[in-house]
């Protein structure tokens, strides 16, 4: 397989509604206010990091230039979820504060298992144990993505809809990996990473959506609040 893998009582993450643009908290800085919850800044990384994986298994960007997912992993995807996750934490976020720090760490993780124990482990076990190890990896963080897809019909369908999709792209990967060398294991990576890119559209209208609306005071872009959980 190449390098790629497949305010307290409001959240962040697809709050407001379409005749109300999202609420946010916002706290002295030094020099300049800022808010008090990330919102676009874990999206935004999230989406970056989707969608080059979505690039590299869909074959749009060429398998020798794979190692760019590692980057993207380490830098703007781990780096910037992290920063984005303590940012959420401060504001009293927990949704947006646990997706994004435990996101940061897998894709830290991740990352770190094919730069630098992917090789001593395929010599020791051998392609396939690896490929069957990276699939339970993978199957592991979707039943953990599954959580926050359901968490998040409390929120808004636009909050729904990367998860979901980030859900789908895992089960299909580790369905990849776990076929090991098989011939048709490429084609099934390869359906993944066109559900990686529209994830990353997903995670990334949300994003500009929450810096768009609450930047100009206006819902431009909806969001699409759900009813459900409501009392």
């Amino acid at each position: 397989m190449d390098y790629a893998m497949t305010a307290p009582s409001e959240r962040t993450l697809g709050e407001g509604t379409v005749a109300e643009p999202p609420s946010i908290v916002w706290a002295p800085g030094p020099g300049h206010a800022y808010p008090a919850t990330a919102g676009g800044v874990p999206l935004s990384a999230f989406a970056f990091a989707v969608g080059v994986l979505g690039l590299v298994e869909t074959g749009i960007v060429a398998s020798a230039a794979s190692g760019i997912f590692l980057a993207t992993c380490f830098g703007i995807g781990a780096g910037g979820l992290l920063i984005g996750g303590l940012w959420e934490y401060r504001g009293g976020e927990l949704f947006g504060g646990t997706f994004s720090v435990s996101y940061a760490g897998f894709l830290f993780s991740t990352a770190l298992i094919y730069k630098v124990f992917a090789g001593p482990m395929i010599a020791t076990a051998g392609l396939a144990n690896f490929n069957h190890a990276f699939g339970a990896w993978l199957i592991l963080w979707a039943l953990f993505t599954a959580t926050f897809a359901f968490a998040a019909t409390s929120i808004s369908w636009t909050a729904v809809a990367p998860f979901t999709l980030a859900f789908i792209v895992l089960v299909i990967l580790a369905i990849a990996n776990l076929g090991g060398t098989a011939s048709w294991t490429s084609d099934v990576a390869k359906v993944g990473g066109w559900f990686a890119l529209l994830d990353s559209f997903a995670a990334g209208y949300l994003g500009a959506a929450l810096v768009i609306n609450v930047s100009t005071g206006k819902s431009l872009l909806p969001l699409f609040p759900t009813k459900l959980w409501k009392s």
